[in-house]
């Protein structure tokens, strides 16, 4: 007998359970004992995620927890898609990620993470953000697309691509304490064998017809997320996909689960749209192509909601629209004329000096200047900067003198990324006060700063 037969047991079993998982990793039933062994759905349920291939869409809080589940349960291949990059606040809540990957694509972080996990599994990465140009191609080699995203226009773009292709959508949300989770584009039916097909359902449109109002489109990074709630989230999202995949349990398809962290009794199920609306743009008769769409009209036209209905009020008070267009357009952007002859001028960074101004205002909401804000700055919140207590704070900075000449004194305001800096320099500079003013915005906001003059700055959105 040779050497080698020695050190290499003859093997004397197989499985019909796991044959396709037992090709690819010789442990499979023992990895899976766990699972093989519940009734009654053991065998059928590995049987089903050895064979499934599942796209995990955004490799962050969501992502994290519902890639880690899917891939040590054994699904057979796990897409994984994102373009972004580790960055230190993510880790107090994206836990596939670590201090040492800092600076890393946010999709090889996840993917050794996985691999360490389970190395019976393929992991196949998709370095990029989901475009109108190819997220069909991206969710085409998938049977189930997880939406991990924190956006609208990835959510819609997404919803749009499964629907064409009856994918099922398992999407989640978390922000703040709360979370939501859902099942869209397709509902499952389970035929005799115990072979899962899916047919048409209600897709995200069907459900949410338009937008949200810009002041509610929160994410972790503007409006904070408790660590633990995309954790709880992305944990029920890998669930949902497991029973999607294996055609068990009751489906979410038709229903919304709302979490709510703070409450002891967490979970809510309301029931939603079962059939998919004869009126939806994407499943109504009127299709669209999905690469040609404009979703930057759609999402410039959101439904009417309480923060709009407050912003409004304060539009008819005195002009100042949070929803405006920034005059020099997105961010650090410098219009040449309007910087030349407008009624207000952007400094950069690198030019800003507080000392220089006799005031400076932040007006990010008053939890983040909690958090950080530039020495001598004060705060005045944009959707507060229209009240009277904001006006009376300014006019103390800017007065005229005892015979009426107009002392020149400036104001600079300060935001996280020079978009609603713009809209409030250029609405005080048209008020009676701002005219006897000399009015700045910082150019590219608290972003700005901290990549070109302190990068000990803390990135908070």
């Amino acid at each position: 007998m040779s050497a080698d037969a020695n050190a290499r047991p003859r093997t004397t079993w197989t499985s019909s359970a796991l044959a396709d998982a037992l090709a690819r990793d010789a442990r499979a039933v023992e990895r899976y004992s766990r699972h093989l062994v519940l009734q009654p759905h053991g065998a059928q349920l590995q049987r089903a995620l050895s064979r499934a291939r599942v796209l995990v869409v955004g490799a962050g809080g969501l992502g994290c927890p519902t890639a880690m589940y899917l891939a040590s349960s054994g699904v057979g291949v796990v897409g994984v898609c994102d373009g972004d990059v580790v960055e230190l606040s993510n880790l107090h809540r994206q836990i596939g990620h670590g201090v040492a990957r800092v600076g890393e694509l946010k999709c090889a972080s996840l993917k050794s993470t996985l691999e360490a996990l389970n190395d019976g599994v393929r992991i196949v990465t998709h370095a990029c953000f989901v475009t109108p140009e190819n997220v069909v191609d991206l969710i085409r080699e998938y049977d189930v697309v997880c939406d991990c995203t924190d956006n609208p226009r990835t959510r819609y773009m997404l919803s749009d691509a499964c629907a064409g292709t009856t994918t099922p959508l398992v999407s989640a949300a978390a922000v703040g304490f709360e979370g939501q989770l859902s099942v869209y584009c397709a509902k499952r039916e389970v035929i005799d064998d115990g072979v899962v097909r899916h047919t048409p359902a209600p897709c995200y449109r069907c459900v949410f017809p338009t937008p949200p109002a810009a002041g509610d489109r929160g994410t972790c990074g503007a409006s904070g997320v408790l660590g633990v709630v995309p954790g709880v989230m992305g944990t029920l999202q890998a669930l949902e996909a497991t029973k999607t995949i294996a055609g068990i349990g009751e489906s979410m398809c038709g229903k919304l689960l709302v979490f709510d962290s703070m409450s002891a009794r967490p979970t809510t199920t309301l029931n939603v749209a079962t059939e998919r609306n004869p009126k939806c743009v994407r499943c109504g008769d009127a299709h669209f192509d999905v690469a040609k769409y404009d979703y930057d009209a759609f999402l410039s036209t959101p439904c009417p909601t309480a923060f709009v209905a407050r912003d409004d009020d304060c539009i008819a008070r005195g002009g100042l629209d949070v929803h405006a267009a920034p005059p020099h357009g997105p961010g650090a952007s410098i219009n040449a004329e309007m910087q030349a002859n407008g009624p207000w001028t952007r400094v950069t960074p690198r030019e800003f000096d507080a000392r220089a101004f006799d005031c400076v205002v932040d007006v990010r909401p008053s939890r983040l200047y909690d958090v950080a804000h530039l020495e001598g700055s004060i705060s005045i919140p944009i959707d507060a900067l229209d009240g009277d207590t904001a006006r009376a704070v300014l006019e103390k900075y800017i007065h005229a003198s005892d015979d009426d000449e107009p002392i020149w004194k400036s104001v600079c305001f300060v935001c996280a990324g020079g978009n609603n800096s713009q809209r409030a320099a250029d609405w005080f500079a048209q008020t009676a006060t701002g005219k006897r003013a000399r009015v700045y915005d910082l150019c590219g906001g608290l972003a700005a700063w901290r990549r070109d003059v302190d990068a000990t700055f803390p990135q908070l959105s």
